[in-house]
């Protein structure tokens, strides 16, 4: 398989995630505001749309930056790391 058919197979998937947390978020706040739902069927609505949310930015920008910085090799060697 070619990189740039991975790459926007990639783009395809992340496109598909975040429309379907848009319209998680679309649908679970219209039945909320007519009172079709209550408010813990609303938050499990909300976390599964930003867990699509996030998967989509995933797919699309890549892995998140670590946290920090990195410790080189000489750092553990020398016990330099604070």
């Amino acid at each position: 398989m070619r990189t740039a058919n991975i790459g926007h197979r990639r783009r395809w998937i992340a496109l598909v995630n975040l429309r379907l947390a848009s319209a998680i978020l679309r649908g679970a706040t219209a039945l909320y505001g007519r009172g079709a739902i209550p408010g813990r069927i609303m938050r499990a609505a909300l976390s599964t749309a930003r867990f699509f949310e996030l998967a989509g930015g995933w797919l699309a920008l890549g892995r998140r930056p670590k946290a920090g910085r990195e410790v080189t090799g000489r750092e553990k060697i020398n016990g330099d790391v604070d």
